[in-house]
């Protein structure tokens, strides 16, 4: 009867913890290479960030990326973006600050936020920019609003078909490109890790100037594993430089965000080769350490 009663209890807790689980629920309602403008606070998780070599200096370089809220004090961000490019050591925390709960990233309707701890996967290689993630910590909570709250992470990485990846970045790769003041938004195509190593292969091969009847004696290695491929393939939708670090998303049939992947990179500049597939950082393999480093962030099914 013990025995009965103590699994009901952690039943019990276990549905409570569910229900107290609060995340990917879209905010108040309402540069993407071919997107289009979010509507305002859709995405109340969406953060801009600032990283430089040395705040202090007014000609250090620096990197503006996007992030992605996951609790009260946690986000997440590609490496690359708070690593210098010059010594590849990480930023220090005091030279990176965030900015959560605008729709125009320029506009002053909320407070910076400042960083205490950067933590980046020591298997992060600057070369390959294999592993490209750092969970990021705050100096102070995020207080949860409508226009202020984490995205759910997910416990499964199947069914995808739509994503939809958000940013503040450039709208092309031409010298004379603007920067996204307000927040856009693309829709893209999920590609497996065969469509992704083709279109990967067709690339490096068509750069080179490989005729098709050579290729097959020629073998270009396959993506990681740590990397997710998408691409609109209608349109070649996609991030561009200035988005690096936002979310791919996954809309589930519970009406809930889920976090995906972390804009990456690309084989070319967005606009610049219609068969150019983004990448992107795998969120679910790295749940173990996201959950150690952020434990009240939200895992659903």
């Amino acid at each position: 009867m013990k025995f009965f009663m103590l699994t009901v209890l952690l039943l019990v807790i276990a549905i409570d913890a569910t229900l107290a689980c609060e995340c990917g629920r879209e905010g108040s309602s309402s540069r993407i290479y071919k997107g289009k403008e979010v509507k305002s606070h859709k995405y109340p998780w969406m953060i801009y960030s600032i990283s430089y070599d040395d705040r202090k200096n007014k000609t250090s370089d620096y990197d503006e990326c996007g992030g992605v809220l996951i609790d009260e004090t946690h986000y997440i961000t590609i490496a690359t973006c708070l690593t210098n490019k010059e010594t590849a050591k990480t930023r220090k925390p005091e030279d990176t600050y965030i900015i959560i709960g605008r729709i125009n990233a320029y506009k002053e309707t909320t407070k910076p936020i400042a960083v205490s701890k950067i933590w980046i996967d020591p298997r992060y290689n600057t070369s390959d920019l294999t592993y490209d993630l750092a969970v990021v910590t705050l100096a102070t909570p995020v207080k949860y609003s409508q226009i202020m709250g984490p995205i759910c992470l997910p416990d499964f990485e199947s069914g995808l078909s739509k994503l939809t990846v958000a940013g503040w970045g450039y709208n092309s790769s031409e010298d004379n490109a603007d920067r996204s003041e307000n927040l856009f938004e693309v829709e893209v195509d999920y590609m497996n890790k065969e469509e992704c190593n083709k279109a990967q292969t067709d690339y490096v091969m068509t750069e080179l100037g490989i005729p098709e009847s050579k290729r097959n004696r020629l073998r270009v290695t396959d993506v990681k594993e740590d990397v997710l491929c998408a691409i609109n393939k209608k349109t070649r939708g996609t991030f561009c430089d200035g988005d690096n670090g936002g979310p791919l998303m996954h809309h589930g049939s519970d009406g809930r965000w889920y976090l995906m992947g972390i804009a990456q990179g690309a084989w070319a500049s967005c606009g610049e080769a219609n068969d150019r597939t983004s990448l992107y950082t795998r969120i679910f393999p790295n749940k173990d350490i996201i959950k150690s480093l952020a434990p009240n962030s939200c895992w659903r099914k």
